[in-house]
C-alpha cells in the first residue's frame, strides 16, 4: 500500500512539472524574425528622421587630419509618421546606426574637402536599420560591396550616400541610398558654415529633412 502511494505521488509530481514546463514554454515563445518585403522609404514626408550625424574629428575650415569618421544615429519614423513601403498597408518604424571612415591624408576634416560637390574617396563602413515595428522583423544591413559613394554638396545642403548592398528586410534592392540633411544646414549663417568657422569646429549636425530608401 505504501509503495502504491509513493508511485501515485511521483506520477502526480511529474505531471505537475510537465504542465509548468509546457505553460512556461508557451508564455515565453518568441516568433522567428521575418524579412519585411518590398522596399521602404523614410523621409520628412513619412518616416521623419530624428537624430544626428557626428564628425570625429570635428570638421574645420582648413582642417588637416588624415582620417575622418562620420557617425549616423537616428530614429526612423514614429507612430504619427511611420515609414511607408511598397507593400500595401505595411508601414514601419525603426532606427539607423552606422559609420563611415575616410582616409584623406592632410585634409580629411577640412570642410572644403567634405563639402566639395564631388565624390569622396571610398570609405570603410556600414549601416544597420533595426525595425521596432512591426515586431519580429529582421533588421536591414546596408554594407559594402559595392563601394559606398559619398558626396557632400558644395552648397553645404546635404551629404549623399549611395551604393552598397542590402541584406535582411527589404532585400534584394539594387539602389540603396540616403540623403542626409536638415533645414538648418545651408547658408552663410547655417549650421555647416558657422560650425566649420568656429574654434572648436563642426562636431555634429541634425538630420530632420533626411531621406533614405532601402
Amino acid at each position: 500500500m505504501a509503495r502504491k502511494l509513493v508511485l501515485i505521488l511521483a506520477a502526480s509530481a511529474l505531471t505537475s512539472a510537465l504542465t509548468v514546463t509546457a505553460e512556461s514554454g508557451v508564455a515565453h515563445a518568441v516568433p522567428y524574425p521575418v524579412n519585411l518585403p518590398g522596399k521602404v522609404k523614410c523621409s520628412a514626408a513619412g518616416g521623419v528622421w530624428n537624430g544626428s550625424i557626428g564628425f570625429t574629428p570635428p570638421l574645420m575650415n582648413g582642417g588637416t587630419a588624415s582620417t575622418e569618421t562620420m557617425i549616423v544615429q537616428a530614429a526612423l519614423g514614429n507612430t504619427a509618421s511611420p515609414c511607408p513601403t511598397t507593400t500595401t498597408g505595411l508601414v514601419v518604424i525603426g532606427t539607423i546606426a552606422g559609420k563611415l571612415t575616410f582616409s584623406i591624408p592632410g585634409n580629411a576634416n577640412n570642410c572644403a574637402t567634405i563639402f566639395s560637390g564631388v565624390a569622396l574617396p571610398v570609405p570603410a563602413g556600414k549601416f544597420k536599420m533595426t525595425w521596432t515595428s512591426p515586431a519580429g522583423s529582421n533588421p536591414t544591413k546596408w554594407t559594402q560591396p559595392s563601394a559606398f559613394s559619398v558626396t557632400g554638396a558644395a552648397a553645404m545642403t546635404k551629404i549623399t550616400v549611395k551604393n552598397g548592398t542590402v541584406a535582411g528586410s527589404f532585400s534584394p534592392f539594387a539602389n540603396p541610398r540616403a540623403s542626409l540633411s536638415d533645414a538648418n544646414w545651408p547658408g552663410a549663417g547655417g549650421s555647416v558654415a558657422t560650425g566649420c568657422a568656429s574654434t572648436g569646429g563642426l562636431a555634429s549636425l541634425t538630420l530632420g529633412t533626411s531621406a533614405g530608401i532601402w
